[in-house]
């Protein structure tokens, strides 16, 4: 008996475009239940389209749970050849199904519940991508469509003016909504988030991009974000820009450019934006 599993993704972009690694050929898969992956087109984010799930994450955690209990995960690498596709064995029943692509690269996050998922590691969290929902394990093989969907949202710091020689890191460092994800409910959980992300800025030139992930508790929120750049140690602070209830969205990205290292133009625009772009979908476009 064979299970076979499609799982696609609704991908929305990313700050940086993913580099494919070169295509490897696959080894056989063993186990009643195949899960694996499809590969579309890319085009724009406003015909929604499903996409290769490889294209924006560097792991995917393929985790079943029956009566409340974990029976079974498996934890997969883009450098596997199989990448997107995994056999396992089950016996036939109920179970729930957790899918989880993300590109974390300080360690994966705890899967026991799916209601409390959380990322431990110090990097922040990547863009992260999910499916969970039942699946009926039966004698016979049963083909499943699965599409991801994003769970995180993001803020896009933007700094437009040039990054001075001595500057080696920059730290984005926010507080607010949740570090932990519920699958079951798709939102954030009760737990406020503090993250710290440190950014290497040595040879880096403007403007310069830095992203931060985060899991909203409802549709609507805010963070606060403290930009710091540093020379040659934390205690040499060169510049340093705090932000005040930035407005987030589910699932979109808020926009804030600015001048961290000097005083804007008289000619800069410093007015709200709404717009819309390929990939995530903008909430706000902020300056500071």
């Amino acid at each position: 008996m064979v299970m076979l599993i499609m799982v696609t993704m609704f991908s929305l972009g990313a700050c940086e475009k993913a580099v494919l690694d070169e295509q490897q050929e696959t080894k056989p898969l063993e186990g009643n239940v195949i899960i694996r992956t499809s590969m579309y087109d890319i085009v724009p984010f406003e015909t929604r389209a499903v996409q290769n799930v490889a294209d924006f994450s560097s792991t995917l955690e393929f985790v079943l749970y029956q009566n409340n209990k974990k029976v079974k995960a498996v934890t997969q690498s883009k450098s596997n050849s199989n990448y997107g596709q995994v056999g396992i064995t089950l016996e036939p029943g109920t179970y729930k199904l957790l899918v989880l692509a993300h590109s974390s690269a300080g360690g994966n996050p705890s899967v026991a519940d799916p209601e409390c998922i959380q990322f431990t590691n110090s990097d922040g969290f990547s863009d992260t991508f999910y499916f969970y929902g039942d699946i009926e394990v039966k004698l016979e093989q049963t083909t499943y469509n699965v599409t991801l969907q994003r769970a995180t949202s993001m803020v896009r710091i933007t700094i437009l003016d040039e990054i001075p020689s001595d500057v080696q890191r920059i730290r984005l460092y926010y507080t607010g909504e949740s570090g932990v994800f519920n699958a079951v409910t798709g939102m954030g959980g009760s737990t406020d988030s503090q993250q710290s992300i440190l950014f290497n800025a040595v040879g880096k030139t403007a403007p310069l991009t830095l992203c931060a992930y985060t899991f909203l508790r409802n549709e609507t929120g805010s963070l606060n974000m403290t930009i710091t750049a540093y020379g040659s140690s934390t205690s040499d602070v060169i510049a340093t820009k705090q932000l005040n209830n930035i407005p987030m969205k589910n699932h979109m990205v808020t926009e804030y450019s600015g001048y961290l290292f000097s005083t804007p133009p008289t000619t800069v625009d410093a007015t709200f934006n709404l717009t819309a772009e390929t990939g995530w979908e903008v909430y706000q476009q902020l300056t500071f």
